[in-house]
């Protein structure tokens, strides 16, 4: 074969393999993974020297997680989305890539990994050494405090990364108690909540950065509405570290209670907190 030949059946097989669905999520990986560790080593948890490990979805032999958890750091919106100044790292996971769709179920209305994340939120307050976010002047939780970050998250950071702005997002509290010992730490608090929120699955308009993570939208999963409104549920471990002024948190939402339940046994519950 000659030399011209064997170069332009290269050429072709790369060019196929750009444009092939599974390129998305080489992609994705690749860039994910030194996004965030770049985000990770600049967090202030790792000024704190506060250390969390949480399983992705190879954990598990199930297609369920994508394969690594992320980490984001977003100090300045989180502050101003507060009105007052605030550090604010979050974690996160999505629903695992459809390999030929070349995109994340996070689009798909008939799975269970449907607008499904997990993850951890630290946050700390700035301005004050003495409020402890999510908590009350007389030490109590502040409900409402507490689901701000989960709040934040999803309607600037995922549903603003897609473009949908002012979104609507609503919750109702379905349980509130107290755990003696979660992940090797006494007093957790766990709030399970019902939201109400957009779904994800939309048409694909222009090329948001959002789509190199989660692949674009398959125009399969499109329906008559963009980002229709859906019911999830979630859960919320919380803590706060003394020692170190900072609120942590331990999350999931998903479609369904039994996603939850999964996630928590096989992902949350095996997580590693190190404070040092």
């Amino acid at each position: 074969m000659k030399p011209i030949i064997k170069k332009a059946i290269i050429c072709l097989i790369i060019i196929l393999f750009i444009i092939s669905p599974f390129f998305q999520y080489i992609k994705s990986i690749s860039v994910m993974k030194i996004y965030s560790y770049f985000c990770e080593k600049d967090s202030f948890i790792n000024e704190l020297n506060i250390d969390i490990k949480m399983p992705g979805g190879l954990a598990t032999s199930e297609k369920d997680w994508y394969p690594f958890v992320m980490t984001f750091n977003d100090n300045e919106g989180f502050s101003s989305f507060m009105d007052r100044k605030m550090n604010f790292t979050v974690l996160y996971n999505f629903g695992a890539f459809e390999y030929l769709n070349g995109a994340s179920m996070l689009y798909n209305p008939d799975s269970n990994y449907y607008g499904a994340f997990y993850g951890a939120y630290f946050v700390q307050e700035t301005d004050t050494e003495n409020h402890r976010f999510g908590f009350n002047n007389n030490g109590e939780i502040d409900l409402e405090e507490v689901m701000l970050p989960g709040t934040y998250d999803i309607n600037e950071l995922v549903l603003g990364g897609f473009g949908l702005y002012n979104p609507i997002s609503n919750y109702k509290i379905d349980s509130f108690n107290e755990v003696d010992t979660y992940i090797g730490y006494k007093n957790w608090s766990v709030i399970d909540a019902t939201v109400m929120s957009h779904g994800y699955n939309h048409r694909y308009k222009e090329n948001y950065q959002a789509y190199i993570q989660y692949g674009k939208p398959p125009s399969k999963y499109t329906g008559k509405q963009n980002f229709p409104i859906t019911q999830f549920k979630s859960r919320i471990y919380m803590k706060y570290i003394e020692e170190k002024k900072c609120t942590v948190f331990l999350y999931a939402i998903a479609p369904n209670i039994k996603t939850i339940e999964n996630c928590d046994n096989n992902f949350l519950q095996k997580s590693i907190l190190t404070i040092k």
